[in-house]
């Protein structure tokens, strides 16, 4: 009973198909599928052609290869009904090509043959033909080595005066560089973005620094941490031509006739905070030579001393000539 009840319910599932289709069902739609297929033979059999530019070809490459140059687009054939060419854009047609290693040879251009069977066209679109059928490869190996890393900035002009920036450290010290080898042959270190100073800064600072990678090569890691010291900046500055000084006691003073036998100039090199040296004006270096410890008529070779009349914690690191000859001649009372 329940049997019977299962068959009418599927039947009735079915009622809406006419009968003519519900017999030998199987074999209709088999036949159904071969008379779509046909259709769309003859469609693009009888079809109109029409060429398709600006098509962008996609190179897979072994991993052990890089292309050197973008390769340019192509034109293709395509053949189908009218109303399915209207709607075919090169957008909608990709064409891949495969790079055979075993075909490479270095520094020789790599000629790569495009064929319909490399391109992937919408259903209802034959693809007849590529032009051009042949592109010319410029291939080179990829490599990989280690560079150290170098520091840019940006406003170094604008740190104070006494400061200026000292020898940076990078961690890690060294980043890997990947790309062609006739590139990759002359990269002897890579810099980082521009890191940004200004007259705020007095203190040594960490910064993290990014390494930008090019259109050919790759680096890892792209972002190192950079230890920047700031260190006060001392100069050296030689004054020339320093006028000579007499030191004497008040008490002696006048008893002698004194006699610089050699220059009464020297050269004074000047050491101290670089703002303070490049301001310092010439005047305010004094040199002199003392003779208080002179009693008695004769030739003598003095020590030539100096100092500085200005602020800024500067210091005289060389006189020139160091030493003079003085002739002392003590007057007849």
């Amino acid at each position: 009973m329940n049997q019977e009840f299962n068959i009418t319910e599927e039947k009735s599932a079915f009622s809406w198909v006419p009968g003519v289709i519900q017999n030998d069902f199987l074999r209709k739609a088999i036949a159904l599928f071969f008379a779509f297929l046909l259709y769309f033979t003859v469609t693009i059999r009888l079809g109109v052609e029409e060429k398709i530019g600006g098509v962008q070809v996609e190179i897979e490459l072994p991993p052990t290869l890089v292309n050197l140059e973008k390769p340019r687009p192509v034109t293709l054939v395509i053949k189908g009904s009218k109303k399915v060419l209207k709607d075919v854009t090169s957008s909608n047609l990709k064409v891949r090509a495969k790079v055979l290693k075993k075909h490479f040879s270095p520094g020789a251009a790599y000629l790569l043959r495009l064929t319909p069977q490399d391109v992937d066209a919408p259903f209802g679109v034959s693809v007849i033909g590529v032009e051009p059928r042949d592109l010319v490869l410029n291939l080179d190996r990829k490599i990989s080595k280690k560079v150290p890393v170098k520091a840019a900035f940006q406003g170094e002009r604008n740190l104070q005066r006494d400061y200026a920036v000292g020898s940076v450290k990078f961690t890690p010290s060294e980043v890997l560089v990947t790309g062609p080898e006739s590139i990759i042959d002359d990269v002897s270190e890579v810099n980082t973005v521009p890191i940004p100073l200004d007259s705020n800064v007095v203190d040594s600072f960490e910064f993290k620094a990014k390494i930008p990678s090019s259109e050919s090569i790759d680096v890892t890691p792209n972002q190192v941490v950079a230890q920047v010291p700031i260190i006060r900046q001392n100069i050296t500055r030689t004054i020339k031509s320093v006028p000579i000084k007499l030191l004497e006691t008040p008490q002696s003073k006048g008893d002698y006739e004194v006699e610089l036998l050699s220059s009464p100039h020297v050269d004074v090199t000047v050491n101290g905070p670089k703002g303070a040296v490049l301001l310092l004006k010439p005047q305010a270096v004094k040199a002199y030579i003392d003779l208080t410890a002179l009693d008695e008529s004769g030739t003598f070779s003095v020590n030539v001393d100096c100092w500085v009349d200005a602020t800024g914690n500067m210091k005289i690191d060389n006189i020139y000539p160091k030493n003079v000859s003085v002739k002392i001649t003590r007057k007849s009372k």
